[in-house]
């Protein structure tokens, strides 16, 4: 009889106190996994709503608008935008391109002026490219041969204004000049942060060019990658592309400009870190408590085993094995249970409370993720053998004649 099967029926001869403790590993088992599936879908989610609401994978523009504020319209402009624009779009890992051309201004209603953020975008490629145009809930999204133009509901509210009223834009163009246009008002989104829905106002490119006198210029130009997007070395074969044109051009990745996301990962790993440490605490000290008892009711067995000549480490190893076993048995069924919970939660349909800034829950989809479950399993392995270790090693160095007189 091999040391595994004494192992595994020392295991088995105290079938309560086994379950118990194997309950206990099982559960934070499957807490680790149901955590780390989780994150996994914020995270995707996340990274989804970031690149969708306009960064995309991918952004370029003047290297000193990533540093710094302009300190005038269009100070770190793009000329000749139409020729990068086409360097880019003929990329063959391109899905969209989404010019941008950013600026401040005031817009007049019925005498009342407010200050707005103004956007010039490609209709059809916001389209393609973002969700932005899926928040419309008055009017349409904007189209490239209609002067009108889509603000924000709290932008709408504060103008008095709905679908169909004129409006007028004034900004100041590069050369320090004012210059004002006559738009109408085609579409109002609902966008979540007061403070954005309060200044934005979109329309088409073209006009946004014609308003700053500023013609084949833009702010910066967004590139949604086609999936699964290799970002970095697509962006390493656009500068390539765009370093022909003389252009001058950085980029950075959607990972470097979403703070957001950077905040909540960081977030969440923090949680989850801290929740799996004091997982493991209870786990250890739920061992360590049975495995103490464990060793006290075969003190006496111990102390015949070290009479007959078995040395301390030996008996000590045999505690561990013990332990080990019980672990992979235990994340076996964590395993399982972990898996019939995932497969449950995800044919529910369940939707989580609105995120900040989002209109609607999320659908729960808990994701498997081999690692996470590869770590627990190990997590959970080695706890027991550790916690198992050290009450072992204290009963296996006692005095054979006292360990024999136990009662």
């Amino acid at each position: 009889m091999n040391r595994l099967t004494i192992a595994w029926r020392n295991v088995t001869r105290h079938r309560r106190r086994s379950l118990i403790t194997g309950g206990l590993v099982a559960f934070g088992f499957v807490s680790f996994a149901l955590a780390g599936g989780f994150m996994a879908q914020s995270f995707d989610g996340l990274r989804h709503n970031a690149i969708r609401s306009g960064l995309g994978h991918i952004q370029f523009a003047d290297p000193r608008a990533f540093e710094k504020s302009e300190e005038k319209t269009l100070g770190f402009g793009i000329h000749n935008a139409g020729a990068a624009i086409r360097t880019i779009r003929a990329n063959g890992a391109v899905e969209a391109v989404m010019p941008r051309l950013e600026f401040y201004g005031l817009v007049s209603a019925g005498g009342t002026s407010i200050p707005f953020a103004g956007v010039g975008v490609d209709p059809e490629a916001e389209q393609r490219g973002s969700d932005i145009p899926a928040t419309i809930k008055k009017g349409v999204w904007i189209r490239p041969d209609a002067r009108t133009v889509v603000i924000g509901h709290h932008l709408a509210r504060l103008l008095n204004a709905k679908v169909g009223d004129n409006l007028t834009l004034l900004a100041t163009t590069p050369d320090g000049t004012l210059n004002a246009i006559d738009v109408s008002v085609g579409g109002i989104a609902e966008i979540f942060i007061k403070e954005l829905s309060e200044r934005y106002l979109a329309l088409p490119l073209p006009l946004a060019q014609e308003l700053l006198t500023a013609p084949d210029t833009v702010s910066r130009i967004s590139v949604l990658l086609k999936e699964p997007a290799n970002e970095a070395e697509t962006a390493a074969s656009l500068d390539a592309s765009l370093h022909t044109l003389g252009l001058g051009l950085g980029h950075r990745l959607w990972s470097e400009l979403a703070l957001f996301y950077q905040q909540v990962r960081v977030l969440y790993i923090g949680i989850f870190g801290f929740m799996g440490t004091v997982l493991v605490v209870i786990v250890f000290l739920s061992t360590i408590n049975t495995t103490l008892m464990s060793v006290t009711e075969r003190t006496r067995e111990i102390g015949t085993l070290r009479a007959l000549g078995a040395r301390s480490g030996r008996i000590a190893s045999g505690f561990v094995l013990e332990g080990a076993l019980l672990g992979t048995a235990s994340a076996i069924g964590g395993v399982v249970l972990s898996l019939v919970i995932t497969l449950m939660l995800n044919l529910s349909e369940l939707r989580l409370p609105p995120p900040p800034g989002m209109a609607k829950g999320i659908v729960i989809h808990v994701q498997v993720i081999p690692s996470v479950y590869l770590a627990a399993t190990l997590t959970m392995i080695v706890t027991l053998a550790i916690a198992s270790y050290f009450p072992a090693r204290r009963a296996a160095r006692a005095p054979i004649v006292e360990s024999l007189a136990h009662v």
